[in-house]
Order: structure tokens, then C-alpha cells, then sequence
């Protein structure tokens, strides 16, 4: 765009002469002056279009991390959510297991008190009770870690009535479809973000190499100057300038600048690329994991169920005498920590079915605003890396 300056300004001044020996003459003057004045460069070769460009494709991707930065957090309230829900169900579990343990010994000081039990299985039993109540204050910490970790993320940090009162895990949210590696670049704002950032630099080497051509530049200004101010805009002059000017020495500053943002654009051309690896990564872990994740569950289930057919026989042999206390207990004590880890393992499943839903993307982030900039449409031009950028980084 042109640009416009304008200036006024008052002057006045005071002069003493010495004309001889024996007397001096004082006089005094005042000025008044304003003027416009007007430049404009022209676009020969293309150096400020170059920059626009450059300015814009940073303005996009700065609006892309914007929306990887939404789904960064909302991944994380969720995973915060579910680990919340998960403590308060192995808390549940593990309370009520802390129960059952205090009427198993008070059973077995009544089965002593009868002789139908000895010291020793009062004594296991102590134990057992003692290891399931020294579980409980971790899993509470945990909690109150997990609340506090959601309430800064919600901005609720330092609510001290901040609570989640479900118990229960969520349902499994379906199984997102994966599609193609392009989907991928195109669903991904960070992936966006980058081949936004590769093409301005793109822009900045282009802008770098027509720096080093003449520019040339149009001014026109307009000056008025008076003694008086009735008579300023009486006395006037104005001027109409083309300028052509151009590097012809400057120590091999331009050439090292165009060095200077190739280099720029290679190292943003090898971000996109690795943006791109890391992306393809987190959805091939993430779909490994949640095929192992739930074969691990199907096979804790019926380890669990398995474990309890083990802990009603040792009841049994233990109450026709056949089988000391120590086996019953040990199988009952190995049915509570599977109850426990096996909710700690579907919370991971759910867990993993968000980070899964996360790494590939998607487009519910474009309503959101950066400063009154709405986040750009996606453009598969801008998805993928600039051919040009390409051929500027192998050439050189």
C-alpha cells in the first residue's frame, strides 16, 4: 500500500551581528511550515507479494495450532476425566474388599474362639486385612491428583468444591474409520500447521532473491512555508520523484540472506516430514494398542473368571478341612487385585480409543477464533508439501 506522512512544525530564531567596534544589530524571524508526503514502491519482481503471502500462510498456521492446541486439551480433560472415574472405581472395589476382609477376621476370631480355627489364620488374615487398607491411600492421592491436573485444565484450578461424582467408566466410543495416509495430512492440524509454515518460507527464500534486483520507487510531496500563518498555504511547493535504486555492494549480504531462508525453508521442510512420520506413528501405535489392549482385557476377564472358580474350591476345601487357610486366602486375595487391575485396564482401552481419536484429527476445531481470525478451510493445496519449495531445497 502507499504510504502517507504528514509534518508541521514552527520555527523561530534569534540573530546578534557585530558590525563594528562600537555597536551590534539584533533580529529575529519565525517560520511556519507542513507538507505531505507520499511513497510508493513498485512490485516489479514480485518481492512484496512474496512477503504478503508469507505473512498470510503464517497467519493459517498459527490458527492451525490453535485447533491442535483445542484438541491437545480437550484429549487431555477426557483422559483426565476417565483416570478420575477409574481411581473412584478401584477406590469402591478396594473399599469394599477392605470390608469383606474385616468380617472374614472377625469371622476367623470367632471360628478360634470355637477351636475351629488356629493363631496363624488369624494372623494371615490381619495381614491380608492390613495390605488392602495400605492400598487405599495411594489410589486416593492419585485422585486428588487427577482432580486437581482436570481442575487446572477446565480453569477451575484452586475450586476447592471441584468434585466428580460419576463412579462408573463411560461406554467405549466407537472405533473412528483411519482411512488413508492423505486423509491423515488433511485431518491433522499440526500436520496443517507445518506444510503451512514450509510454504511461507517458501515465500521468504523468493522474497530473499528478488531483494538482490533494482526496486523502484515513486514519491510526491507537497511543502508549504510562510512567515506568517495567514499566508502558510499562499507558499507552496510540491514534488513528483521516480527513484531507481539497487544493490551494487553490500559485502554479500543479499546473497547470505537468500542462504540464510533456503536454510530456513530445509529445516521446515524437514519438520513437515517428520511431523508427518510422527503422525503415520501415533495412529499405527495407537491401533496396535488398541488391538492388544483389548485381547488383554478379554484374557484378564477370564483369568478373573477363572480365579474365582479357584477361590470357591479353596472355600470349599477349606471348610471341609482338607486345605489350610492360606490357600483360600491367597486365591482370594488374587481375585480382589485382578477386580481392581481389570478396571484400571478398560479405563486404558477408553484411554487409548481418545488418543486414537486425537492423533488422527479431524475438523470440529474450525469455529474456533485466533484474535478474530476464524481458522482457515482446509485447502488441499496447502495440505501437502510445495513442489516449488521442493525444487528450491534440491537445487539448492
Amino acid at each position: 500500500m502507499p504510504m502517507l506522512d504528514g509534518s508541521g512544525g514552527a520555527e523561530k530564531s534569534w540573530q546578534q551581528t557585530k558590525t563594528d567596534a562600537a555597536g551590534t544589530s539584533h533580529s529575529n524571524s519565525r517560520t511556519f511550515s507542513a507538507g505531505l508526503v507520499a511513497a510508493y514502491e513498485l512490485d516489479l519482481w514480485g518481492r512484496l507479494a512474496a512477503l504478503q503471502q508469507s505473512e498470510n500462510l503464517a497467519l493459517k498456521a498459527s490458527a492451525e495450532d490453535l485447533a491442535a492446541a483445542a484438541v491437545t486439551v480437550s484429549a487431555e480433560v477426557t483422559t483426565a476425566w476417565i483416570e478420575i472415574l477409574s481411581l473412584h472405581r478401584q477406590i469402591a472395589i478396594l473399599r469394599d474388599q477392605i470390608d469383606i476382609n474385616q468380617r472374614m477376621l472377625k469371622l476367623q476370631e470367632l471360628r478360634f474362639v470355637n477351636g475351629q480355627a488356629d493363631a496363624l489364620d488369624i494372623s494371615q488374615q490381619r495381614e491380608a486385612l492390613a495390605q488392602a487398607k495400605a492400598k487405599l491411600p495411594p489410589l486416593q492421592l492419585a485422585e486428588q491428583q487427577q482432580q486437581n491436573a482436570l481442575a487446572v485444565l477446565l480453569g477451575r484450578a484452586g475450586a476447592g468444591d471441584f468434585t466428580v461424582n460419576q463412579e462408573t467408566l463411560p461406554s467405549l466410543i466407537p472405533l473412528p474409520a483411519t482411512g488413508l495416509p492423505a486423509d491423515l495430512l488433511a485431518a491433522r492440524p499440526d500436520i496443517r500447521a507445518a506444510g503451512l509454515r514450509l510454504k511461507a518460507a517458501d515465500w521468504q527464500v523468493s522474497a530473499a532473491r528478488t531483494d538482490r534486483l533494482p526496486s523502484i520507487t515513486l514519491s510526491a510531496d507537497a511543502a508549504f512555508s510562510s512567515d506568517t500563518l495567514d499566508l502558510l498555504l499562499g507558499n507552496w511547493v510540491s514534488t513528483l520523484a521516480a527513484s531507481l535504486t539497487g544493490p551494487v555492494f553490500d559485502a554479500g549480504y543479499r546473497s547470505a540472506e537468500v542462504d540464510r531462508t533456503r536454510a530456513v525453508a530445509d529445516e521446515y521442510l524437514t519438520a513437515y516430514a517428520q511431523t508427518v512420520a510422527g503422525a503415520i506413528q501415533e495412529v499405527e501405535d495407537s491401533l496396535a494398542t488398541e488391538t492388544r489392549q483389548g485381547e488383554y482385557i478379554v484374557l484378564l476377564e477370564e483369568q478373573l473368571k477363572a480365579s474365582r472358580l479357584t477361590l470357591k474350591d479353596a472355600h470349599l476345601q477349606y471348610m471341609n478341612g482338607q486345605d489350610n487357610y492360606l490357600a483360600y486366602l491367597t486365591a482370594w486375595t488374587s481375585v480382589q487385585a485382578l477386580e481392581r487391575q481389570l478396571v484400571d485396564e478398560k479405563a486404558t482401552l477408553i484411554k487409548n480409543r481418545v488418543s486414537l481419536y486425537r492423533t488422527l484429527g479431524g475438523d470440529w476445531t474450525r469455529g474456533l477464533m485466533a484474535g478474530g481470525v476464524p481458522a482457515p478451510a482446509t485447502d488441499t493445496n496447502t495440505e501437502t508439501v510445495p513442489q516449488t519449495q521442493t525444487n528450491t531445497v534440491k537445487n539448492g
